[in-house]
């Protein structure tokens, strides 16, 4: 009997099923993993550079926000807030505030005075500008009075406008004691990464940058020597001259992006008395400006990659390369120098 071989038609619908059924061998496994992992490494820094732009973005903002409230208040009061009130006589640290014939320790800052201009008018009612910001304190041991009024409490309010977004912050409020009066005062205050253009330290080559005369310090607009300054008085022009940049993270201390593990500095709080007192005098033997360090009147600071924000007087904000040389950020400081900055 001859016999006749079916001829090869393929698998059958059975058996493709049940290949299916066994899904992929190990190798198309660990190929997939593989390619997805490829795709995941080339998206994430274009969706963290993207994430930054944002946050760069914002911060840009609060500072345009900031200053649209300097200049209102300017156009309500004729001139620019003063950075702080204070005035120093016997009591008083000499480099505290004004000199005047008496001590007055009744503290309050540039950001107080712009609350009502940041939709912040309850807050701004809160206060009682008979006691400083500080108070309750009773200063009767050293010899001034003593405070009853509650301001701590306002003080201590986190506002969004005055924190950069890109900050690693692990806390919007902090406690902070301030000792340069001869006793200890407590306070807790709303964190802040931008500071004023009080002015320039002489110092190292800062001396050499600058054509004015040498003397001790330059000063910046926000000032506490002048605290009635006019943007009428701005002779180096509003475009050239800084109101307030980035010195992001305190009370934390960071150094060209480490953070130095228990250090603290000063100034990080929108109404501290040290975030007022804001003079550059330069990071490091080179005097650096940009991005070397945070610390209390060293420089600008932020998180942001390769710059600062800065806020200028004529209003707007701009991003400024940490590779701007230290003449030119000298000059963007002082506002009567005959020096107009050009483009940088």
């Amino acid at each position: 009997m001859k016999k006749f071989n079916a001829p090869f038609r393929g698998p059958s619908a059975f058996t493709v099923k049940a290949r299916l059924l066994l899904g992929f061998t190990l190798i198309e496994l660990l190929v997939s993993i593989a390619v997805i992992a490829v795709l995941i490494a080339l998206l994430l820094p274009a969706v963290q550079a993207a994430r930054e732009s944002a946050r760069r973005t914002q911060c840009l903002n609060n500072l345009r926000q900031m200053g649209l409230a300097f200049h209102n208040y300017h156009d309500t009061n004729l001139q620019l807030p003063p950075v702080y009130i204070a005035v120093h006589f016997a009591r008083v640290p000499h480099p505290i505030g004004v000199a005047g014939s008496y001590d007055d320790i009744n503290v309050h800052t540039y950001g107080e005075y712009l609350l009502p201009y940041i939709d912040q008018g309850p807050l701004y009612q809160r206060i009682d500008f008979t006691s400083p910001y500080f108070s309750p304190i009773d200063l009767t041991p050293i010899g001034l009075p003593s405070y009853a009024a509650d301001n701590k409490s306002v003080v201590a309010v986190p506002l969004s406008v005055f924190q950069c977004p890109s900050t690693p912050r692990t806390m919007t409020s902090f406690e902070w004691t301030w000792n340069e009066m001869g006793i200890p005062i407590p306070c807790r205050h709303g964190a802040s990464d931008y500071g004023p253009s009080n002015g320039v330290q002489r110092m190292r080559q800062l001396t050499v940058l600058s054509q004015q005369p040498s003397t001790k310090v330059l000063d910046g607009v926000l000032s506490n020597n002048i605290p009635s300054i006019r943007l009428g008085d701005v002779t180096d022009g509003a475009s050239s001259t800084a109101l307030m940049w980035e010195i992001a993270g305190r009370p934390q201390v960071w150094k060209r992006g480490k953070l130095q593990t228990g250090a603290q500095t000063g100034g990080g709080g929108w109404s501290d008395i040290l975030n007022a007192e804001s003079w550059f005098a330069g990071s490091g033997p080179e005097g650096c400006a940009i991005n070397c360090s945070n610390e209390a009147e060293t420089g600008a600071y932020s998180f942001h990659p390769g710059g600062i924000n800065l806020l200028l007087c004529d209003g707007s904000a701009r991003f400024m390369s940490e590779n701007t040389s230290l003449g030119i950020f000298v000059n963007l400081v002082t506002y009567n120098s005959g020096t107009v900055v050009g483009e940088y």
